[in-house]
């Protein structure tokens, strides 16, 4: 069960407002879409999306129950299908009014859409508005801006603090209407009890600074938010037009969620992990699947080829090399990483200790990530450099270590007093 709440707003420095927005609890769907393209154009273009989206959607309900009775992982991807197709069909219809209408030429319009579907969130994703996640005390934004400025911040051309002043950092890349067809963003998550979601345009999101969701959510009741945030928009210069939608997921402790907790903190404290945004580990887990292993039970066996890596989300592991016990491997550990890269037999066997769960990502599915995400690929690869790299070191160290003790043992001391 979930709650939602929405609001727009002109601003202060507008004469119009070309937000449009949907709160529909019935489809348990909500939308934000911020128009472009001046009077009679940018409102015809973000209602325009908004009204195509909705009607794919109820045409597709069959589809999205069907999830909430059995989730598996193709249904998921049908879903995400879904939500591009109905973009698509929305920036078609879009371009083609502009095409007929003069007056409506090039308009279009930024989307963020938010469908919940059990205990499943699906997102897509086009432009600058953005949707936050709001989970145990930390704010984590799941949509990327598709903006000038954040390609140059990603290149590295700029700085934050360049970011900040530069004169361009509202010209858009993508947007909905302005070509035939778009490149959509999707992504799916796992909704926990308690987590709570902001859909807004960039009129607040230009505005909010460290902290000041935090202190909006504590100074009043949930019903209000959305008001408090354009509120605060307002406050501080409101030159656009300002729309805001909040969700709020109902607190149920349930071993589920709980599960999936300890399953995405295993991920976020894995050290190979530890560049990714939550967003990139959001993607990353929808990757993963779950397996459980018996107290002495074989993960890995030695000598015999793999291509999965491995992550202990409960439980303990040990590590065998011959008949030779080596290692002890804590909750919370990968082991098989080199399986994503090669074919080679496994160097070592590792047996559960008492009853383990472990997530498990495979060779072709690792491979399908970093070739969407080129961004987040590279920083994989460089966490795994820099493991390979740590371990290559210990061993060196250890092995000049084995070194030295042979040599002493071969060199018979010259105190030694003969015998008598």
């Amino acid at each position: 069960m979930h709650r939602a709440f929405g609001e727009t707003d002109v601003g202060k420095k507008r004469d119009h407002n070309e937000d449009s927005y949907i709160i529909d609890d019935g489809l348990n769907l909500y939308v934000v879409a911020d128009g472009m393209g001046g009077h009679a154009a940018g409102e015809v273009a973000s209602a325009t999306a908004i009204r195509i989206i909705r009607q794919e959607i109820t045409a597709s309900r069959e589809l999205i129950q069907s999830y909430q009775l059995d989730a598996p992982d193709d249904l998921r991807d049908r879903i995400l299908r879904l939500l591009e197709l109905a973009v698509q069909k929305a920036c078609a219809a879009i371009y083609k009014m502009g095409e007929e209408e003069k007056h409506q030429r090039g308009m279009g319009t930024t989307l963020s859409l938010m469908l919940l579907a059990d205990n499943g969130g699906f997102i897509a994703h086009v432009g600058d508005s953005r949707i936050y996640l709001l989970r145990e005390g930390e704010i984590h934004q799941l949509t990327v801006d598709h903006t000038l400025i954040n390609e140059h911040l990603k290149r590295g051309t700029i700085t934050k603090e360049e970011a900040r002043k530069a004169k361009y950092k509202n010209v858009i890349t993508r947007a909905v209407g302005i070509q035939e067809q778009v490149r959509v963003d999707t992504l799916h998550l796992d909704v926990l009890p308690s987590d709570r979601f902001i859909i807004c345009s960039d009129g607040l999101h230009g505005y909010l600074r460290q902290g000041d969701i935090e202190q909006v959510l504590e100074a009043g009741p949930i019903e209000q938010m959305p008001n408090r945030l354009i509120d605060l928009a307002n406050e501080r210069g409101g030159k656009d037009n300002i729309t805001v939608i909040f969700i709020e997921v109902a607190d149920d402790e349930a071993g589920a969620a709980a599960e999936l907790r300890q399953r995405m903190e295993t991920m976020r404290n894995a050290p190979l992990f530890k560049y990714l945004t939550y967003r990139e580990l959001v993607n990353l887990m929808n990757l993963t699947y779950v397996r459980s292993f018996a107290d002495g039970e074989t993960i890995i066996e030695e000598g015999v080829p793999g291509d999965e890596l491995f992550l202990l989300v409960r439980g303990q592991a040990r590590v065998i090399k011959g008949s030779q016990e080596i290692a002890a491997l804590p909750q919370g550990s990968h082991f098989g990483e080199m399986a994503l890269f090669d074919n080679a037999p496994r160097s070592a066997s590792i047996k559960a200790i008492g009853s383990t769960r472990l997530l498990v990502i495979g060779r072709k599915q690792f491979y399908n990530y970093i070739r969407k995400d080129t961004a987040a690929g590279i920083k994989l690869l460089w966490s795994f450099l820099q493991i390979l790299t740590l371990r290559l070191r210990t061993t060196d160290e250890r092995l000049k270590e084995a070194q030295q003790e042979l040599s002493i043992q071969e060199v018979e001391p010259d105190w030694i007093l003969p015998d008598d």
